[in-house]
């Protein structure tokens, strides 16, 4: 009997396993996105999706089935984006707008109602970071940022949940916090990490309001580490350790195939070089 399970062990110690998927690899674009089209019928909108998390995010889902309507500030960006959709058969629609401007957002709801009929999905993923010292940082670069990274997310939830409510009152809203949004990190004038403890502050209230009410409107907040974006790394240099937008588009992808009865509320994902505590 002892020789039997050694001679077992022994063959299995011999088997050759895959390597594993390095999820921060610049060449990783999850490939494998797609496959079984887990979005189909589905509508997302996604703002900021110009360039980095936002972009990535539009990709994988129209990858995945949904129609997509794409929202920026420059229509170029916008554009290209649509193309790459569009060459591998995917379905989105252009809608240029600052989402700090309150008639801006709710036109674009207006526009993603006439042309998809409603929303199943809504990605706040607009925002920005500015970073100095508190007794030289503008008090007006500080209102810039939590003007986009709160007030912006704020009247995209509302006018989301609106439509859905009106639509059968079931979709999910992931809004793109950040490891800041649990953890100071870094000393400085504290502008982004103050927008990112409010936008999860503000995000689990909402969810609050919601949960447990009879609505299957889920709220969710998802929050990376530091990301290999334009925004973070405008050089373009190689940066190994930091998480791609990719990785950043399956956590996502991960919150909105979640089953319409479940909430992945809170979802933190950072490399394993990371200290954001």
């Amino acid at each position: 009997m002892l020789k039997k399970l050694l001679k077992k062990v022994k063959g299995l110690s011999s088997q050759k396993y895959p390597e594993p998927i390095n999820n921060f690899s610049r060449n990783q674009s999850h490939t494998t996105h797609g496959v079984n089209k887990r979005l189909k019928d589905k509508v997302t909108l996604v703002t900021g999706a110009g360039k980095g998390i936002g972009r990535a995010i539009a990709k994988c889902f129209a990858n995945e089935g949904s129609r997509v309507l794409i929202n920026a500030r420059t229509r170029d960006d916008l554009e290209s984006l649509a193309a790459e959709i569009k060459q591998e058969n995917g379905d989105c629609h252009i809608f240029v707008g600052d989402v700090t401007n309150p008639k801006t957002v709710r036109a674009m709801f207006t526009e993603l109602s006439s042309h998809y009929g409603t929303v199943d999905i809504c990605i706040n993923s607009a925002g920005t970071a500015s970073f100095g010292f508190v007794q030289d940082f503008p008090v007006e670069d500080f209102q810039k940022t939590m003007t986009l990274n709160v007030n912006a997310v704020y009247t995209c939830i509302q006018e989301a949940v609106k439509l859905m409510k009106a639509n059968g009152d079931q979709g999910k809203i992931i809004t793109i916090g950040s490891v800041a949004s649990h953890w100071s990190e870094r000393g400085g004038d504290g502008s982004y990490t103050a927008s990112k403890f409010a936008v999860y502050g503000m995000v689990e209230s909402i969810a609050r309001q919601l949960h447990g009410s009879g609505s299957k409107i889920a709220i969710s907040i998802l929050c990376p580490g530091v990301v290999d974006t334009p925004l973070t790394n405008p050089n373009a240099n190689n940066q190994p350790d930091w998480l791609k937008p990719e990785t950043v588009a399956a956590s996502a992808l991960h919150i909105a195939t979640a089953p319409p009865n479940v909430n992945v509320f809170n979802l933190t994902v950072f490399g394993m070089k990371d200290k954001p505590w």
